[in-house]
């Protein structure tokens, strides 16, 4: 079972590498969703297991026993930006084959954008402003640059220890007037080793999105591959549970410079981190998200949760991801 899962791997790399795409096309969806994993430097690929792992890892819808509400918040640039995620998933069949339904949705926007290159007198009427003609502040307005993804998911138990999962994620983008559609599909698996470790896989975007723009411009977000492990150990003197998790993940975007490793046109990123719960009450973690220092910690209690996280930035704006949820 391995092996095949190896296989499928090695040939979706290849068959991704050649592909031609737009370097930051949708990049909104590489934020993240969920504090709690944030907080692990996004090393989530092999753990998800609560209503964002839609986004870190389909599969992992399996795991939830009760129906669970997400919501997270950051904001970006002092506010200037805002990111906003949603997810709801809902356990299907339970038992030895174990399935679960999920709906997500991430929203990115930059409001109250002041407009201001058509504000002026066209006197020769070419289109275009040339020097000596007159601004007219009272044509400035404001729009907004705004960004949805909608991720729809279903998850079941291929094998006893395999699950599959998989994501239809509907993009939509609106920028000052121009607007773009776009489509695709993402596959997560997870495989079960043994109690304590977990082995995960996402294939993001495996038929390429397509993102079609209204003045005719198109779009590629290029498959990418997130390999993860995860493992977890009881400490009975501490009364807790203590989880390593470590993912690498890899682009085919010519990312070279925002990489921290590169080979020809592939780019390669580390991430993990450690969480601690005590008695499955309340966490404290921290990982490393390529190379840049994450932390945070979270709380549960009677089907109710919140996790904050941290992730410092020294060259635009430190930020705090919060995330609440609720099991019923």
């Amino acid at each position: 079972m391995m092996k095949s899962l190896l296989i499928l791997l090695v040939l979706f790399t290849f068959l991704a590498g050649p592909v031609s795409a737009d370097k930051y096309a949708a990049e909104f969806l590489k934020i993240g969703a969920g504090a709690r994993a944030l907080g692990m430097g996004g090393g989530f690929t092999a753990l998800a297991d609560d209503a964002s792992a839609a986004y870190w890892n389909p599969a992992g819808l399996v795991f939830l026993d009760n129906s669970e509400l997400l919501l997270m918040h950051a904001e970006f640039l002092g506010a200037l930006a805002n990111y906003d995620y949603g997810g709801f998933a809902q356990p299907m069949e339970q038992g030895v084959k174990r399935s679960a339904l999920g709906v997500s949705v991430a929203r990115f926007a930059v409001d109250d954008i002041q407009i201001t290159r058509d504000a002026y007198d066209d006197a020769n009427g070419n289109g275009r402003y040339d020097e000596g003609e007159e601004i007219r502040p009272d044509l400035f307005y404001r729009d907004s640059d705004t960004e949805y993804a909608l991720f729809m998911t279903y998850a079941t138990t291929f094998r006893p220890s395999l699950l599959i999962g998989g994501n239809v994620k509907l993009i939509r983008q609106d920028l000052v007037g121009t607007k773009s559609f776009g489509i695709g599909c993402d596959l997560g698996l997870l495989y079960i080793a043994t109690p304590s470790l977990r082995l995960g896989a996402r294939l993001a975007d495996i038929t390429t999105t397509q993102i079609s723009w209204d003045t005719g411009r198109k779009e590629v977000v290029s498959p990418s591959v997130t390999l993860g492990m995860a493992y977890s150990r009881e400490i009975g003197m501490l009364n807790g549970v203590i989880t390593g998790a470590l993912d690498l993940a890899t682009t085919f975007e010519n990312r070279r410079e925002e990489s921290q490793f590169s080979a020809q046109s592939m780019g390669f990123d580390l991430l993990g981190g450690v969480e601690y719960w005590y008695r499955k009450t309340i966490a404290v973690r921290t990982g490393l998200n390529a190379g840049t220092f994450t932390a945070g910690g979270g709380i549960r209690y009677r089907g109710f949760g919140a996790d904050y996280a941290f992730i410092p930035n020294k060259d635009l704006d430190d930020t705090h991801r919060i995330s609440g949820s609720v099991s019923f």
